[in-house]
């Protein structure tokens, strides 16, 4: 019951943090006055998400410490389900991992012996910096400058609903690059998301849109999300065939949730600063770094630097058709609060493009979805009761992968 409130709770925040995010980032970008930079507000993100999560790894190691000093046997030895609500807290990922050899190495005693380290070779321990990862970096630093560019240019329900071309950029990747194969249902999903973004964009868009007091550009907007939705579908086939592999040879626990995100966003932080100062260094040398910016703008960056934290409880807790389900009431919600807010007018092509996007969503979640409960059923039945536990532990280990990947990915988290 608990896991159950848990997961439409997640849910209800993914809804209020996307509608949120992209209504008052189209209003942030359409308001009078000066404007501020969005290559700024990217380097503001970064910055955010990478104290955030130095913060967080600092007060693990303070009650890691705190519970070792005090004597708790029991926080060394967690069972399964208590070490699954813990994960996150405290830093480490509790589970047996196999050697080389086959044998099993158990990493609570490996944190046993490491209770008396400093807090120094506690962050070395954590932070193991992968260069790789700068890839990754590069490739999501790129995506949240051109959704700045999209949200400046796009309504937010036209955005939106243009910027799922990111579910056809994946699939067309990992088909070239991983040389996966889709089911003929995957295909039907794709093909109707094509036709629904294409009836979306063949709408009077600019007889349509919202009231705006700065220059608009519909085809810079466009060019600008289906630029997001590529480097969104690569940063996801980068991870399969660069990063992953690596840490599958990993013989040691993989870094926490938190030391990944201080990986990552620590090599955003440099391309963001480096791009902001080559594209905009005259307005920054001119105006200042932090022109344009207000109490909402600040709201704006912090939604979106959370938005990686929603994603990985998301992830952790709900499916792909709850998620996709998620994805359609923000599409619905923001063009309703557009309508009222913004004077968005729905014409009946927007109406139909909208319907088969939702449409292309659900096949396309459905089928990955079914088949994984399905099995995970077969396997349930089959399994002895004495191997169940090792299999559960396995199950969390693949969940905190997924996590890391998906933590990242905050601009991801705009439906």
């Amino acid at each position: 019951m608990v896991c159950l409130d848990a997961k439409y709770l997640v849910l209800v925040l993914l809804v209020v943090q996307n509608t949120c995010l992209v209504l008052l980032m189209r209003y942030s970008r359409t308001r009078p006055g000066t404007m501020y930079l969005g290559s700024t507000a990217v380097c503001c993100d970064e910055a955010m998400k990478l104290i955030t999560c130095l913060g967080i790894i600092t007060c693990s190691y303070y009650l890691k410490k705190r519970n070792n000093d005090d004597g708790s046997a029991e926080y060394s030895q967690l069972n399964s389900s208590d070490a699954d609500e813990k994960q996150l807290e405290d830093g480490f990922d509790e589970f047996e991992v196999d050697d080389d050899d086959g044998d099993r190495i158990d990493t609570n005693a490996t944190q046993l012996d490491k209770s008396n380290e400093t807090f120094r070779e506690y962050l070395r321990d954590q932070l193991q910096f992968d260069f790789r990862m700068g890839g990754l970096a590069l490739l999501y630093t790129i995506q949240k400058n051109l959704l700045y560019v999209a949200i400046s240019n796009l309504d937010a329900a036209v955005f939106q609903v243009t910027y799922q071309a990111k579910i056809l950029t994946t699939a067309l990747f990992s088909v070239l690059l991983l040389k996966r194969k889709l089911s003929k249902q995957k295909i039907g999903g794709l093909l109707l998301l094509t036709m629904g973004v294409a009836l979306v964009q063949l709408d009077k868009v600019e007889d349509n849109a919202s009231k705006s007091y700065q220059e608009q550009n519909r085809w810079a907007g466009v060019l600008a999300v289906l630029g997001a939705c590529c480097t969104s579908g690569f940063g996801g086939v980068y991870f399969e065939l660069v990063l992953k592999p690596h840490q599958a040879d990993s013989t040691g626990p993989p870094p926490s949730v938190w030391a990944k995100n201080v990986q990552l966003s620590t090599f955003a932080l440099i391309i963001a600063l480096t791009t902001a100062f080559i594209k905009d260094h005259k307005a920054i040398l001119s105006d200042g770094f932090f022109q344009g910016y207000s109490p909402l703008v600040l709201l704006v960056i912090t939604l979106e630097a959370g938005g990686g934290l929603v994603v990985a409880a998301v992830i952790k807790y709900a499916d792909n058709i709850l998620k996709s389900f998620a994805t359609a009431v923000s599409i619905v919600t923001s063009t309703i609060v557009s309508m009222w807010v913004f004077g968005f007018i729905v014409s009946k092509l927007f109406i139909q493009g909208s319907l088969l996007v939702f449409v292309a969503i659900g096949l396309y979640s459905r089928n990955e979805s079914a088949s994984n409960s399905s099995s995970a059923e077969k396997d349930e039945v089959e399994a002895p009761s004495s191997s169940r536990s090792d299999r559960r532990l396995q199950t969390q280990t693949s969940e905190i992968a997924m996590m890391t990947m998906n933590s990242r990915r905050s601009s991801d988290a705009l439906p």
